[in-house]
């Protein structure tokens, strides 16, 4: 390794840039990180245009952009080396553009320049073809298209030779991650039928990630990576908390080979699904806590986050579905205890409540309904069944909503907090509902009353399959 360059990763980074044509103007340093954009330096050019970014720590290696001031684009770059120099000017910014020590932005910008080119020709032939169209001249419109045809073709030969003539180049490592799966016909049995119907979709999924040179940081501070991550967890992978796990692992594991590709993967899944609006997925976030943080594996995680992350999965995992409900023994209007167990029905409503909450008045009536209409008179046993618990700070509030409001289930109250029920079945707001099966088992969360009977519905549908 030359001299120079070893002493300039130990001393830091230093970009000269110089447009002229941009004298004495701000301009911001941003780089590509998952799917955002986010500054990291900032300077200003001189009378000549030029400007310099230059710090005592090495920067990540990656596809990195000049912004300015407005925090407008002017051109994306490669940092793999720490020192270079990009000299331009306003009236051709690409195709003018002179890169000195950097054989990264020589390559980056040769594919730059040629599909600049390319893009302005495909342009035009789109236009051409829209014309054509418009004027029914289909002769034209056959031709215009096989010469688009042709550019696209070029365009992906083009990409083949710069991955073949430079592996090792980060943009290399781009055009491969864009690579789509070629995936092979299903094998067939002797009699010529497909022996395995979904051959297709589990060869994709195991493949998907072959051209990801996972122990290359850069590849995450590129504006690919988090597009192919998203699409693999969300598209490919249903969306069941088990099958998200199984995902979950699968990339972890390949890129632990990258520790910023590990990093980011961690930090996305965890953080998606512990924000997930869809019913279930907290499994997923229990799941990365317990495996990836409470094993040390998110080095980056300070204590004081590790201890929050903790707790959060430990409110969850009590309520988890699939999970048996945690019991409850609380106290009726006459202070006469019930438990939550004893309750005999084919679907139990746990519901946490408080008659001064609007939300809730909204929806007790629709329940009561519903309680009426599942439990119809003269049945030997019931249907459905309701464990109401009050949150209501007035226990005679709450009472005297039940005189006036009738309702027909089981009420109850924990004014001591002996259960710890807050906790058990992380409640933080009212109200929340639980669906529990005829063995108390946890089958739905945080539904409206309006989408029980639809849920109640397609749940026996399915286990009656």
């Amino acid at each position: 390794m030359a001299m120079g360059i070893s002493s300039a990763k130990d001393e830091g980074y230093n970009i000269s840039i110089t447009i002229k044509g941009y004298p004495n103007k701000k301009f911001f340093l941003g780089y590509y990180f998952g799917d955002k954009q986010y500054l990291r330096d900032s300077t200003t050019s001189d009378k000549t245009g030029k400007m310099v970014f230059k710090g005592d720590k090495p920067l990540e290696g990656g596809v990195y952009l000049l912004a300015s001031a407005e925090k407008n684009l002017i051109f994306d770059f490669v940092i793999s080396e720490p020192v270079f120099t990009l000299e331009t000017d306003t009236a051709d910014l690409v195709n003018n553009m002179k890169i000195k020590g950097s054989p990264e932005n020589d390559v980056f910008f040769t594919y730059t320049k040629y599909t600049t080119k390319m893009g302005k020709e495909a342009m035009k032939l789109d236009e051409g073809i829209k014309t054509a169209k418009d004027k029914n001249d289909t002769a034209q419109t056959r031709i215009l298209t096989d010469n688009y045809r042709v550019i696209t073709t070029d365009l992906v030969n083009y990409r083949k030779n710069i991955m073949t003539q430079y592996p090792s180049t980060l943009i290399s490592k781009i055009f491969k991650m864009m690579v789509d799966v070629d995936v092979p016909p299903a094998p067939l049995n002797n009699m010529g039928e497909i022996i395995d119907s979904n051959f297709q979709y589990h060869y994709y999924y195991n493949h998907y990630f072959d051209n990801f040179d996972w122990s290359d940081n850069r590849i995450v501070r590129t504006p690919v990576f988090h597009q192919k991550l998203e699409y693999f967890m969300l598209k490919l992978t249903p969306q069941i908390p088990d099958s998200i796990i199984s995902s979950a692992n699968y990339i972890l594991k390949k890129s632990e080979a990258g520790k910023e590709n590990f990093k980011y993967c961690l930090f996305w899944i965890t953080n998606h699904y512990e924000t997930s609006n869809f019913m279930g997925m907290d499994k997923v976030f229990v799941h990365m806590v317990d495996q990836y943080y409470t094993k040390g594996k998110a080095f980056w995680v300070d204590e004081t986050l590790l201890f929050k992350m903790k707790d959060r999965a430990d409110q969850l995992r009590n309520n988890l579905l699939g999970s048996k409900g945690p019991n409850l023994n609380m106290m009726d209007t006459s202070n006469v205890y019930h438990t939550l167990y004893n309750l005999k029905a084919d679907y139990t409503l746990l519901i946490f409540w408080d008659a001064n909450c609007g939300k809730c008045k909204e929806e007790m009536p629709k329940l009561k309904v519903l309680y009426n209409e599942m439990n119809p008179k003269g049945a030997k046993t019931k249907y459905f069944d309701v464990f109401g618990v009050s949150l209501t700070p007035d226990a005679k509030e709450w009472q005297k909503y039940l005189r006036e409001n009738k309702l027909p289930w089981l009420n109850v109250y924990d004014p001591n907090n002996e259960t710890n029920f807050r906790r058990l079945y992380d409640i933080y707001s009212t109200p929340v509902l639980y669906l529990l099966d005829v063995n108390k088992k946890i089958i739905a969360k945080r539904l409206n009353v309006d989408q029980l009977r639809e849920f109640i519905k397609e749940y026996e549908k399915i286990h009656a399959q």
